[in-house]
């Protein structure tokens, strides 16, 4: 079962990964497809036509950037995202 944690970011979170990140440009694509479409990560893997070996890898350099800069997000400081 792939429980999708990113659909419970509020939206102000969204934005700040979005911008803070550094995402490459297949990250940005999984994060959005996960997040806003919520899509798990068999669904991402066959919309972008990666295998899912290579969603895989894709997600974890993914989880390692929101790592990397959650202790950064506030509540409400990067409204300016909106």
């Amino acid at each position: 079962m792939d429980k999708c944690y990113y659909k419970d970011f509020i939206e102000d979170e969204k934005q700040f990964y979005l911008h803070e990140a550094g995402f490459d440009g297949r990250e940005e694509q999984l994060f959005r497809l996960r997040v806003y479409e919520g899509k798990t990560l068999w669904e991402a893997s066959e919309i972008m036509g990666y295998s899912s070996r290579t969603m895989d890898r894709i997600n974890k350099a993914m989880k390692k950037k929101i790592l990397k800069v959650a202790p950064m997000y506030y509540r409400g400081i990067s409204s300016k995202y909106n």
